[in-house]
């Protein structure tokens, strides 16, 4: 029999479940002091035990909850539990004032989330708008909804919040839990509409939720939520203890990844905190997978940044005009740079004090495309994060790093040793110059984690503009000139994997930084570019909107725990 007193604590009862609080305290509406009283007593009894049980709690940062939510989350952190499990959701509409610092006091014991401003023809259109979206993206992170309180229901009737929101959970399938004994809209709008006890889809019958939605006593009703929660199967994080499973994907496009570097870099400066210790997952294409190692084996950003700049002339040399056209007319024949140079320059980053990291040493999970040249199939190098994904554990990083930067024509394909045999690897980019898709798949077929839960960051190497529209009548000439064809096999890769990432995932959990460059402006073995590269991805990423969703959704403060290595 469960011990029905607030204090008792039923260790991981909630562990991972995402519970939308939706409402408010009623201001002008006819309720008492009384009323009002139990509702804010309700969110914060309501708030630790979620919190003692281990599950999360979004709210959408109203001035009435807000106090009591955040108090309850102190007391949590104070006890020892993680900053994580209050979710403050904001519209950008409301906190883009430079002065209001809410948002940033708010971080100090809660995860703040801030939604983009959606422009509308006038003021009041745009706030509309900027609802609609945080709304929605509440719903989307959401697997149950409690809703108390709330206001304006005797005013503006249907276009209150509370019953916006519980419809909106209700047209997703979600179970919601209305507890109108409370007062304010809950209760009106469940005298008006009684029939909607029949659609909450909570595992309870019309009169237990009848009585659940008119149940007045504070602790009684708030055991008895919490204990039908627990009741629920209720969709929980696997492979992550966080509110979500956060996902880092580098593109690729040789030194072009220093756009990528001097993005991270301004990341980690701007945050004082490590990319690496903030997401479950990193994955690299090509230069983006020389990022990704780099970040496992423990360099900073600004470490990988660094390496661009020194390393880059070193690795793509600018030469004299006759040795360019001797490289020229070599590269008709041969691969156009020395790999031995490259391995040189990766040794030297990677491997500190004698070490030599491999792949089981990384500090997070890595997700690392190539493609074997024997098999003539796509390959992952991958740490042992999977029970029956061992067989790369013992690579060296830097061998890593070599075969998913091997481009055809660039360089010879790298031989490298595993547990079994030695293979012939390509670059990656031949099938994952974006390796957004591959992580996506790594997490939900490999890890367990349903898409839902994640959370993912996609980086570029700067976008130019692409067409093909002068070689709808080309043959295999027209096709071969300037590359066009390859040219055509590339951007139609990268761009329908990020495509289908975003659309898989959903706009709410995607979040794609890159920038538009002038066709022709940076390539991918041009050391003279290095210097405005850097300057562009450091410019891109403190963009205000980016910079946002940066500090809110991946950087904030709330590190990912430590993966699990599997023999």
């Amino acid at each position: 029999m469960a011990d029905d007193s607030p204090n008792h604590l039923t260790a991981n009862s909630l562990a991972g479940a995402r519970i939308w609080l939706s409402g408010s305290v009623p201001e002008d509406e006819g309720i008492s002091d009384t009323q009002r009283t139990r509702i804010l007593s309700f969110v914060e009894t309501f708030a630790q035990l979620v919190f003692e049980r281990g599950g999360y709690l979004i709210h959408g940062s109203h001035p009435t909850f807000t106090e009591p939510l955040l108090y309850a989350a102190h007391v949590h952190e104070k006890q020892g539990g993680q900053k994580d499990r209050l979710i403050l959701a904001v519209s950008r509409h409301w906190t883009k004032n430079p002065e209001d610092n809410r948002p940033t006091a708010w971080r100090e014991t809660a995860t703040v989330h801030e939604t983009p401003e959606v422009l509308g023809r006038d003021e009041y259109e745009t706030e509309e708008k900027s609802k609609v979206l945080l709304r929605h993206w509440m719903a989307d992170r959401c697997d149950v909804v409690v809703v108390v309180g709330g206001k304006w229901w005797k005013s503006v009737g249907g276009r209150a919040g509370v019953p916006l929101e519980l419809e909106l959970a209700l047209q997703r399938g979600l179970p919601c839990f209305l507890l109108g004994g409370l007062g304010g809209a809950a209760r009106d709008y469940v005298a008006q509409h009684p029939e909607v006890l029949a659609r909450l889809k909570n595992g309870l019958d019309i009169e237990a939720n009848r009585e659940i939605c008119t149940k007045e006593d504070v602790a009684s009703l708030t055991q008895e939520v919490i204990r039908c929660l627990e009741r629920l199967p209720l969709v929980h994080g696997r492979g992550s203890d966080g509110a979500s499973f956060r996902i880092l994907a580098l593109d690729g496009g040789g030194l072009k990844g220093t756009f990528t570097a001097a993005a991270l870099a301004l990341w980690e400066q701007h945050t004082q905190l490590q990319i690496v210790n903030h997401f479950d997952l990193i994955a690299g294409t090509s230069t983006g997978g020389i990022i990704a190692l780099g970040l496992g084996v423990g360099l900073t950003a600004t470490d990988m940044l660094k390496f661009y700049k020194e390393r880059g002339p070193v690795i793509f040399p600018v030469t004299r005009f006759r040795s360019r056209v001797y490289r020229t007319l070599r590269h008709v024949a041969f691969p156009k740079y020395a790999q031995e140079e490259l391995l040189t320059q990766l040794e030297y980053a990677f491997n500190k004090n004698g070490n030599e990291p491999i792949l089981r040493d990384s500090l997070c999970r890595l997700v690392i495309p190539t493609y074997n040249a024997v098999r003539g199939t796509s390959h992952v190098f991958r740490t042992p994060h999977h029970p029956d994904k061992t067989i790369d554990a013992r690579i060296k990083a830097t061998d890593a790093a070599l075969a998913t930067s091997a481009a055809p024509t660039f360089f010879t394909a790298a031989n490298i040793k595993n547990m079994v045999t030695v293979g012939s690897y390509f670059d990656g980019g031949v099938w994952a110059l974006s390796p957004v898709m591959a992580a996506i798949v790594e997490a939900t077929c490999f890890l367990g984690i349903p898409l839902e839960r994640l959370d993912v960051l996609s980086v570029g190497t700067t976008e130019e503009p692409f067409t093909v529209k002068h070689q709808t009548r080309a043959g295999v000439i027209g096709w071969l000139r300037k590359k066009k064809i390859l040219d055509l096999l590339m951007n139609v890769q990268k761009e329908s994997s990020v495509t289908l990432a975003r659309e898989l995932v959903g706009d709410a959990r995607f979040c794609r930084v890159d920038v538009p460059a002038p066709t022709g402006s940076y390539s991918l073995d041009g050391p003279k570019e290095i210097a405005d590269l850097a300057t562009l991805g450091e410019s891109r990423a403190q963009d205000q909107e980016i910079l946002v969703q940066v500090k809110s959704r991946f950087l904030n403060g709330v590190p990912v725990l430590r993966w699990q290595a599997y023999p």
